[in-house]
């Protein structure tokens, strides 16, 4: 039993050696749209660096990642649905014959993605394993942020985004019947949505307000505002759920940093043509994709372990 516990011990340093290896993506990383540059880019938000990591067909809107650490992302003006996968650097076709598709989100289970068509007033899932798209939902006017909270509950920013400081609203979706079973008050032109695990709240990037909204998913009536008037047209927004709130601001050009424990507003990263952020935490994050090193030293070590626990129980 001494020479495996010492066996497991070199076996798990070895492979640690080799999980360095893989190129991980780390807590200070953001992935972000460039629609006039077509390109998707990775942004290192201590040393604002911006590296392109893929020039996209067309104007790429939104992206998330799926459970392989592939990118999902929409072709705004094409009506696509396309994925990238960085480790063979292919670039392939999902589906198409969106209407403006705009936002998306990863479902639970990783196996389909929801995309809100801006232009389309619909909803739709779209079966990563078939490729297949049915409408969830036909809202119509502008539907645009999308998010899942952590008790899986669904919600949707719709309305109409030109319809004033009343024209939008956050909803919360029944994600197999599509009904809406509650909304908040009116709100101005919502754009990106995104849910924050650190606070438990949704947070709303208002276009044309210039600011962010709070709202509390458990009634959709608590609603803050912060930093209205600070801001040029937020458009994506995501948490990356250790306190923080990043902002793609599209009028500027900027990443902004909400700090939400200092409440403090704080311009980062250029991005040239930045319109939306992939999220930084739950469904849909790099962050949720084990690295390929990290995958090899898990079943490795799980291997070795589970050979001493059977040797153990075998005597």
């Amino acid at each position: 039993m001494r020479f495996s516990k010492i066996l497991l011990t070199l076996c798990v340093a070895n492979l640690a050696g080799l999980a360095f290896l893989a190129p991980a993506a780390s807590a200070e990383d953001l992935y972000a749209t460039s629609i006039s540059g077509s390109k998707i880019n990775k942004v290192n938000t201590n040393t604002l660096g911006v590296t392109t990591l893929l020039n996209t067909p067309s104007a790429a809107d939104s992206l998330i990642f799926d459970g392989s650490g592939r990118i999902i992302y929409t072709q705004l003006y094409t009506g696509e649905l396309r994925r990238f996968d960085p480790v063979s650097s292919t670039d392939t076709l999902i589906a198409t014959g969106f209407n403006e598709p705009a936002d998306l989100t990863l479902e639970p289970g990783g196996h389909s993605v929801l995309v809100s068509e801006y232009l389309g007033g619909k909803i739709d899932r779209v079966n990563l394993n078939t490729n297949v798209v049915t409408t969830l939902l036909t809202p119509g006017l502008t539907p645009e942020g999308l998010t899942y909270d952590a008790s899986g509950r669904l919600f949707a920013n719709l309305g109409n985004r030109f319809g004033g400081p009343n024209g939008k609203f956050v909803a919360q979706i029944d994600p197999v019947t599509g009904a809406i079973l509650a909304t908040s008050a009116g709100l101005d032109s919502l754009d990106g949505l995104t849910y924050d695990p650190y606070t438990g709240k949704l947070f709303a990037a208002s276009l044309f307000g210039n600011g962010v909204y709070e709202i509390d998913p458990n009634n959709l009536t608590s609603v803050t505002s912060h930093f209205f008037g600070q801001l040029n047209t937020p458009d994506g927004i995501t948490s990356d759920g250790i306190g923080n709130i990043w902002i793609a601001n599209a009028g500027d050009a900027h990443i902004y940093q909400y700090n939400i424990g200092a409440n403090t507003l704080t311009q980062n990263a250029f991005v040239s043509g930045l319109d939306d952020l992939a999220p930084a935490s739950g469904l849909g994050s790099f962050q949720s994709t084990p690295e390929p090193g990290s995958v090899v030293l898990l079943m490795a070590a799980g291997l070795v372990a589970g050979g001493i626990w059977r040797r153990r129980r075998s005597h």
